[in-house]
């Protein structure tokens, strides 16, 4: 029996020792968070024309003292356009063009977003240079200065998509950023400061609310993954429970996409997108949730990333898709009958665009697009075209914004629905595509990818 209590009171002092150091172990953990974390917002003022306020448990921007609920665009253009579908706000990453879109904004009464781009932590190199961020201050410094009292400012935007890392030491990235982030909290203490994620990472968002507390509310770009951002949202509501914009979102992203054998992504129809925006914005968007502060379609214009068409709400001569005729519908909550044309499908030699076409240079090929409603063809204009693909820049297309050239003498008649082509003579990836126009004003697109190998 003795030994039984000597045995046991071994055990008891192990385990007071190992409280003890476990005690001991999250005190350290906790003082070196309190220590390492970023500074807090000391420029907040009472009366700002805009602010984030939590009234009746749930999140808005106050703008002039009014809720306000942000629906919008990611883009510079179209701003007329966009309050007649129903939005009231654009962010804009292009500084060089914010005297014009502050002007457009003012006279149609839509607010900006202002989105201010720097490196990521993960640009050691650029950060490790006084030179480099230096510069960067004093130049977005003056953006501020600059902006600070226009009428249609909403918000800033700190930075898209940056990775942010996960250190224990002081990183110079972490000081360049929260100096820059004082510096505009400073010089306009009337707007609230953001930065974006890419869809709810978890990490990022963890090193945000450590390592830059100061910031007011972020912007959560999301695509496909909205189907799941509210289980994502409350996985994380332990260490981050704050208000939330969606900053970007449309149907899947090309990197979502299925691909080809050669790792060309697959894009649907611009009706088939336009039913992916009613679901994605009726069934996914967090409208409900109280911390939703609004969100912003991607993209409001049109632009050239993985195809001119892929985010594209607007064709390259200012045409709608379907896409906005959607949006009214989702931002004005009614339902309307849409006067786009509609796709069923697009076909080479009667073979979609997930079979892989690989064709000799100069074999000769048909082309042909399905209306849901042939008897409206005859009242439709037909754009064929083929291009070279953007290959070298697909998934890193935020640095190139143009266009490839149209190749041209490859067919001879490309105003039907039913087009002979030749295959290009040169080696490599392509991508015909095929634009319906019709007396409404709208426009319909479909593209297919093929390889040519000689």
């Amino acid at each position: 029996m003795k030994k039984y209590y000597q045995g046991a009171g071994k055990i008891k002092r192990w385990l007071l020792r190992l409280m003890a150091a476990s005690l001991l172990l999250v005190c350290l953990v906790w003082l070196f968070y309190v220590l390492t974390k970023g500074p807090r917002n000391q420029y907040t003022k009472p009366g700002k024309l805009v602010s984030i306020r939590q009234q009746n448990g749930r999140f808005n921007f106050y703008k002039n003292g009014q809720p306000f609920i942000v629906k919008g665009g990611a883009g510079f253009t179209h701003i007329k356009e966009l309050v007649n579908a129903g939005g009231n706000t654009i962010i804009c990453w292009d500084t060089s063009r914010l005297e014009n879109t502050f002007k457009e904004a003012a006279k149609n009464g839509v607010a900006v977003i202002v989105g201010i781009d720097i490196p990521g932590g993960d640009n050691t190199d650029f950060y490790n240079q006084d030179s480099n961020t230096n510069k960067l201050y004093n130049h977005y410094k003056q953006i501020v200065s600059r902006y600070k009292d226009e009428p249609a400012l909403l918000a800033w935007c700190l930075g898209n998509e940056l990775d942010m890392p996960l250190t224990f030491t002081t990183v110079p990235f972490y000081k360049s950023y929260n100096r820059l982030l004082e510096t505009i909290h400073q010089t306009d203490p009337d707007h609230p400061v953001s930065t974006s994620t890419i869809n709810v990472a978890k990490r990022f968002i963890f090193n945000i609310r450590w390592r830059i507390p100061a910031l007011d509310f972020i912007c959560i770009n999301t695509y496909n993954r909205i189907k799941s951002i509210e289980t994502d949202l409350s996985l994380i509501k332990w260490f981050w429970n704050g208000p939330y914009l969606v900053g970007e979102w449309s149907p899947n992203g090309g990197w979502e996409a299925s691909l080809t054998t050669w790792q060309a992504p697959i894009e649907n129809t611009s009706t088939k997108k336009a039913q992916q925006y009613a679901e994605f914005y009726t069934k996914y968007m967090p409208r409900n949730d109280p911390r939703f502060l609004g969100s912003l379609v991607f993209f409001w214009g049109n632009r050239q990333e993985y195809t001119h068409t892929w985010y594209s709400i607007f064709n390259e001569d200012d045409t709608p898709t379907e896409a906005l005729e959607v949006l009214n519908d989702c931002w004005k909550d009614t339902v309307t009958k849409h006067q786009s044309p509609r796709l069923q499908y697009m076909l080479i030699d009667k073979s979609s665009g997930d079979s892989n076409l690989i064709f000799e240079a100069g074999s000769t090929h048909q082309a042909a697009v399905y209306l849901e409603k042939p008897g409206a063809a005859d009242t439709l204009v037909y754009q064929w075209q083929i291009l070279k693909e953007d290959w070298q820049h697909w998934g890193l297309t935020w640095d190139n914004f143009k266009k490839p050239a149209v190749q041209m003498g490859l067919m001879t008649d490309s105003l039907h629905s039913e087009i002979n082509f030749k295959a290009p003579a040169g080696k490599g990836p392509y991508r015909i595509f095929v634009t319906v126009k019709n007396p409404a004003g709208f426009c319909a697109t479909a593209n297919i990818p093929f390889y040519v190998v000689q």
